[in-house]
């Protein structure tokens, strides 16, 4: 979906909010180029290895330059592109305001969340799962993941965006086609 002025669908939240899996429905109905940062380093690892944790690091912030190379490329010849990450918000807010300035594009956020109990339940049930490429180390990650997601602080990048806020609690309860509602009229702008 090309747009007048190009938009970056930015899909944040915390581990295992259910970012990936909305960004990956939008992507298909909305017919836009989805880039996300765990698929990304799945192939980094494919290709260059995995061993621990601080590998593991190192290639989430290669994944995440990729990303906004990515971005760069899309929205340089004015499509509209869907970004999924946990975005960190002192990181990443800069990073977006050049994108848009750059390229005169608008952005939509939504804010995938939950509570901490539910979120650390559901990681590390997909760790437990084995569904995940071995090199994420999720198993490596539960006591850090546990006291990082007692941080309340706010996941909304301070970038001029509209804010879309999903609760993710209980997935059978997120009504996608509510958030369509909300995201196309933003793309009409």
């Amino acid at each position: 979906m090309d747009l007048i002025r190009p938009t970056i669908i930015i899909v944040t939240g915390r581990p295992a909010a259910g970012k990936s899996t909305l960004a990956k429905w939008l992507a298909q109905e909305l017919k836009l180029s989805l880039v996300s940062k765990d698929s990304i380093r799945e192939v980094l690892f494919d290709r260059l290895g995995w061993k621990d944790r601080e590998w593991a690091q190192v290639l989430g912030k290669a994944s995440i330059d990729i990303m906004f190379y990515f971005a760069q490329a899309e929205l340089a010849v004015g499509h509209s592109i869907i970004m999924d990450n946990s975005f960190h918000p002192p990181i990443s807010t800069p990073r977006f305001k050049t994108l848009k300035e750059q390229y005169k594009a608008q952005s939509i956020q939504i804010v995938c969340n939950s509570d901490r109990e539910t979120l650390f339940q559901r990681f590390k049930a997909r760790a437990e799962s084995g569904n995940r490429h071995l090199g994420h180390g999720d198993k490596d990650v539960l006591k850090e993941l546990y006291a990082n997601l007692a941080d309340n602080s706010s996941l909304v990048l301070e970038i001029g965006s509209s804010i879309i806020e999903v609760d993710t609690t209980d997935f059978a309860k997120v009504d996608y086609q509510e958030i369509m509602k909300s995201v196309k009229p933003l793309l009409a702008k």
